[in-house]
C-alpha cells in the first residue's frame, strides 16, 4: 500500500474531479477513538466556494473524508459527495 507522509500534505491543493480548483489543504481531523480520518480541513479559494459545506471557526471547510478520491499532486475530492454533504447541511422545509 502507497504511504504518504502528513508533513508533505501540508498546503496542497484541493481540486474536483471536475478539475475545479477548491482551496489548499490546511489541516486533517481524526477521531479521536479509532484513530480513522474523519474530515480534511481545506481554506477555500473564495467565499463562494464549497458553498455549504460546514466550516471551523477560522472559515475552512470540513470536507467528509469520504469525498476524498486520491491523493497525489493534488487531493482530489469527488463533487457528488460533497453536493450530497450539501444537502445534508440544509434546513429542512416543513411540509404543509
Amino acid at each position: 500500500m502507497p504511504q504518504v507522509m502528513v508533513s508533505k500534505l501540508r498546503a496542497i491543493g484541493v481540486i474536483s474531479d471536475r478539475g475545479m480548483q477548491v482551496g489548499k489543504l490546511q489541516d486533517i481531523l481524526f477521531n479521536e477513538k479509532d484513530g480513522k480520518v474523519q474530515s480534511i480541513v481545506v481554506r477555500p479559494i473564495s467565499k463562494e466556494t464549497l458553498g455549504n459545506i460546514p466550516r471551523d471557526s477560522s472559515g475552512n471547510a470540513l470536507i467528509p473524508f469520504s469525498a476524498v478520491m486520491s491523493i497525489r499532486d493534488f487531493i482530489v475530492i469527488n463533487e457528488r459527495v460533497l453536493a450530497i454533504q450539501q444537502l445534508k447541511t440544509q434546513p429542512k422545509l416543513g411540509i404543509l
